[in-house]
């Protein structure tokens, strides 16, 4: 059985994570479906949108924590992540995150790399890298809820409700539960009617005035180097200033 299904209604695309009766955890096979079914979707010309959702309850509970891996399938699996956000984040095609119920770790980062959020109140929001030992959260949430709401979502790894992220900015749009993927279509109706290049165009503009594609890459070639290394935080931070290469480079004149 497939684990993620592609649906097309006019120049709406909407892939769809199918694995409810795991919270949609992103297993690595689910993750190259997920790659295959994005590529293929933004390769599509009359695709003005894509839509992505979870089956049943719940848009997604993160990376798989069952799936039995060694130290070369979780850097794959790592890997793939990686090359999941920044497909996502550079996609010319507009990305729409519809979600209900839990969006935790993998998922809640999958949800940020998209262009626009919708949410109902059933929707919570979790970026628990700092508990797993993943520094992961900063290069998609500062752009999206500011420095200091970003600081405190990540370092924390506290819950948020869906009417919180809809404050802090996260959620775009919060509505009535059971509507969620109405609204989205709604939405992606309205942005498909506009002039499609100019459309590509300013999702070009918006990454380049907002540095996020340049953020999640370093955040992605971090998260692989510290998997490869078995988690040693002494392979991605040198001691003598306590920056890593990939957090911003060296500091002077301290």
């Amino acid at each position: 059985m497939p684990l993620v299904s592609v649906n097309r209604q006019d120049a709406v695309c909407t892939v769809r994570l199918e694995r409810p009766e795991a919270r949609n955890a992103l297993s690595t096979a689910l993750l190259g479906e997920l790659l295959d079914a994005l590529g293929q979707a933004v390769s599509d010309q009359t695709v003005r949108v894509i839509l992505l959702t979870g089956a049943g309850a719940t848009f997604s509970a993160g990376a798989d924590v069952r799936e039995d891996l060694d130290t070369p399938a979780t850097a794959r699996r790592m890997e793939l992540f990686g090359q999941l956000f920044e497909a996502v984040v550079t996609a010319p095609t507009p990305t729409i995150a519809v979600v209900s119920g839990h969006c935790v770790g993998g998922g809640a980062e999958l949800a940020a790399a998209c262009d626009i959020r919708v949410a109902d109140a059933t929707a919570t929001f979790r970026f628990p890298g700092a508990a797993m030992g993943y520094p992961v959260g900063a290069a998609k949430l500062v752009g999206l809820v500011g420095l200091g709401a970003a600081k405190d979502l990540v370092l924390t790894g506290r819950t948020i409700s869906g009417e919180e992220a809809a404050r802090l900015g996260l959620v775009q749009h919060l509505v009535a539960d059971g509507t969620t993927l109405a609204a989205a279509r709604d939405l992606a109706g309205q942005i498909a009617a506009n002039d499609r290049d100019t459309v590509r165009y300013l999702k070009r503009l918006f990454d380049r005035f907002s540095g996020v594609s340049d953020r999640v890459a370093v955040e992605a070639d971090a998260l692989l180097a510290l998997t490869r290394a078995g988690g040693d935080y002494g392979a991605i931070t040198p001691p003598e200033d306590g920056v890593g290469s990939w957090a911003g480079g060296h500091r002077t004149g301290r």
